[in-house]
């Protein structure tokens, strides 16, 4: 079950919620740090959703993800071709506003209750009613050139586009049918 944590923040819930949150464990700590000391305030702010995925059955954290607004910036190494398919309309803009996917993360004491894939597919449905309410034609996420993450997300239909500008992150876009 995909939960809202705007849904549950100041609510009796919360409390539990938090408890399983602090026992929630990642491979990537960038990912369970945002989650434990991040998330809350972002929310607040209202800077990004976060969704957490709950075991219906008892109530564990599985993972989560975050969903955010983004301008993503073209550099000089993203055809003009490419430009005008992610705009739709021009191969001359800069930069055009994307949904990302900020965060994604799997509990790795939990791993085996839930496929990697399933819990992206939970994710990738969230992106689509985002997508419904206000358009875009692209999904973006920003991860480490690491060859098994790469391949994760490539598997689930992202391609690689370029370097952020710090060129830490490598920037994924997956079309949104």
């Amino acid at each position: 079950m995909v939960v809202p944590f705007q849904e549950i923040i100041d609510r009796e819930l919360f409390k539990t919620i938090l408890i399983a949150i602090s026992q929630f464990r990642c491979k990537d700590m960038d990912v369970e740090t945002f989650l434990k000391n991040k998330a809350i305030d972002f929310e607040r702010r209202n800077k990004s959703r976060t969704y957490l995925i709950i075991d219906d059955i008892n109530n564990s954290l599985l993972g989560y993800f975050t969903l955010s607004l983004k301008a993503l910036r073209f550099n000089s190494s993203v055809s003009k071709k490419t430009i005008k398919s992610i705009d739709g309309f021009s191969k001359e803009v800069k930069a055009v506003g994307i949904t990302l996917i900020g965060q994604f993360g799997k509990d790795t004491v939990l791993a085996r209750e839930i496929d990697g894939g399933k819990l992206f597919d939970m994710c990738l449905e969230t992106v689509f009613k985002v997508q419904k309410i206000v358009g875009g034609r692209f999904v973006m996420l920003e991860c480490l050139d690491i060859k098994e993450i790469v391949s994760f997300y490539k598997k689930q239909g992202f391609e690689t586009l370029q370097f952020n500008e710090s060129d830490k992150y490598l920037q994924m876009v997956r079309q949104l049918s």
